[in-house]
């Protein structure tokens, strides 16, 4: 499809607010979804989100997804300076009760698909992001790229024997196989949630194929069978069906682990146009929450913000500064539920 200049660009995140029956586990934050914590830090981490993308990305359409009534009026603040669009939704794509013991917010994916839907012009490109990242330059290449492609996505894992959420690649390759009677065109790569890029028209196709799909994962479920745990795995076997598979985004983000534990960090990452900082949640994008919040919103030295980026982060190493850092917002965690 050639490009339309006319096309909008949607950038959105997200926010779903579990009550404490539906709550599940959120290894990251070692919290279930209706902790106080919880909450508090997916708050403020839209901060430096909203921040960089709009900063970066002036003409963008931004949006933010959530269930709850009312926001912080920090955020109401912010979305008000920075032009964010609030579209409350509620859940209906919500896994049954017991369905996994993590990350049971993941589905509300499909409930904004199917809301942006009806507000996009086939050319135009919709493309949601984690709120734990943060963008350092124009995404206006990328969206080139999505308006002929169709889509823009992220593999996270491409190995052979990939597994994630319980699930490996054999089982969702059998899942793919048994639904649709027919063979992959190529292996089942697994495509990050984290970063999803799609044009007008393939949302339409998305929107159609997953209720078939979703019905079947239901049905798996109640077989005690192996299914697709989480919104990624879903998408993972959609893109495959739909063809619209690719590793676009990956010349653009990555899953940056920064645990000392778990350090995947290359000097090169430090020039990506978007981190993806999920161990970051609770440290280096708190500590950008509260420089921006004393800024008034906003990044007044491009320079500067992105040397306090690299110090709060750990992008592209760690410093003796971090881990003490870290160390203390850990300590005061401790008495946070």
């Amino acid at each position: 499809m050639p490009t339309d200049n006319s096309s909008k660009h949607y950038i959105a995140s997200w926010f779903y607010f579990e009550t404490a029956d539906e709550a599940s586990y959120y290894p990251q934050m070692g919290r279930k979804g209706n902790s106080p914590l919880a909450h508090s830090v997916y708050m403020q981490i839209q901060v430096p989100f909203f921040v960089t993308f709009r900063h970066y990305n002036p003409d963008a359409h931004l949006l933010f997804f959530t269930n709850l009534e009312k926001i912080p009026a920090f955020l109401s603040d912010l979305f008000s300076r920075l032009n964010v669009e609030v579209v409350t939704l509620s859940y209906s794509c919500k896994p049954p009760k017991g369905w996994y013991f993590a990350w049971a917010n993941q589905f509300y994916l499909y409930d904004i698909l199917r809301y942006m839907e009806a507000r996009l012009n086939p050319t135009d490109v919709f493309t949601i992001i984690d709120a734990d990242c943060i963008c350092q330059r124009s995404l206006e290449p990328f969206f080139k790229q999505v308006i002929e492609s169709g889509s823009g996505l992220y593999v996270n894992d491409d190995t052979d024997g990939w597994v994630s959420s319980d699930l490996n690649q054999q089982q969702a390759t059998e899942i793919y196989r048994s639904f649709y009677q027919k063979e992959p065109v190529e292996k089942l790569y697994y495509y990050g949630g984290e970063f999803i890029s799609l044009r007008g028209d393939k949302v339409r196709e998305v929107n159609k194929a997953y209720t078939p799909l979703w019905n079947y994962n239901l049905k798996l479920f109640s077989e005690k069978k192996p299914k697709l745990n989480q919104e990624a795995l879903m998408f993972s076997v959609l893109a495959e069906h739909l063809q619209i598979r690719n590793n676009i985004g990956n010349g653009y983000i990555k899953r940056i682990w920064t645990n000392p534990n778990h350090f995947n960090c290359v000097p090169e990452d430090q020039k990506l146009t978007i981190w993806h900082l999920p161990y970051e949640k609770r440290r280096g994008l708190h500590y950008l929450y509260i420089d921006l919040l004393h800024d008034g919103y906003r990044i007044k030295d491009e320079n500067e913000f992105w040397k306090k980026a690299s110090k709060y982060c750990g992008v592209p190493s760690i410093t003796l500064w971090k881990k003490m850092r870290d160390l203390r917002q850990k300590l005061r965690d401790i008495f946070i539920r």
